[in-house]
């Protein structure tokens, strides 16, 4: 039996309503996860399971985890500003920012970690005293890294991968230590 390929506007119209019947019907709900990949290690590692809790993006705030969709991807960074393109997320363990997110791209608010039989409460007062440090610390980070582009010359808006990670690294150490736990 030959498989139909679907097509990336289709697939695009399927989540979107997936997301929409999954808010509707979880207004009070929430999603687990599994995360997939280091990008906001050490905070999140590849195993973890996240609980997301629909939000209107509107009430969310820089520092805060979020979860949004993106084609067949489900990503999930920290959200570091908003502004008229969007909202702006940034993994804690990535050199660089991501495109900015659409309200429509936007799932919902990480409010838990679950790892190893133990839970992560992220809406008690010191996790949210620590998310408000790291977009903090991820602002300047950024902002050093662009700067770092901009001397880099007109030839390319990207930074060599080695220099990146040298100017990356004190970025991450301040990282782990606010997420030790």
């Amino acid at each position: 039996m030959k498989r139909e390929a679907v097509s990336d506007t289709d697939a695009e119209v399927y989540q979107a309503a997936a997301r929409e019947a999954w808010r509707a019907i979880g207004a009070t709900g929430q999603l687990r996860l599994t995360v997939t990949s280091d990008s906001m290690r050490p905070l999140l590692q590849a195993g973890d399971v996240v609980v997301v809790q629909p939000v209107d993006p509107i009430i969310l705030q820089p520092g805060e985890v979020m979860v949004v969709q993106r084609g067949g991807e489900w990503i999930t960074h920290r959200l570091v500003a908003v502004d008229g393109r969007g909202w702006h997320m940034h993994g804690d363990n990535t050199r660089y920012a991501d495109e900015p997110a659409s309200a429509a791209e936007i799932v919902g608010r990480v409010i838990a970690i679950e790892r190893g039989g133990q839970t992560i409460d992220l809406q008690q007062p010191r996790w949210r005293a620590i998310d408000r440090r790291i977009n903090r610390v991820q602002r300047l980070q950024l902002r050093v890294l662009d700067a770092a582009r901009k001397i880099g010359g007109a030839r390319s808006n990207r930074i060599k991968h080695g220099s990146a990670g040298l100017i990356n690294w004190p970025f991450q150490v301040a990282v782990r230590v606010l997420t030790r736990f």
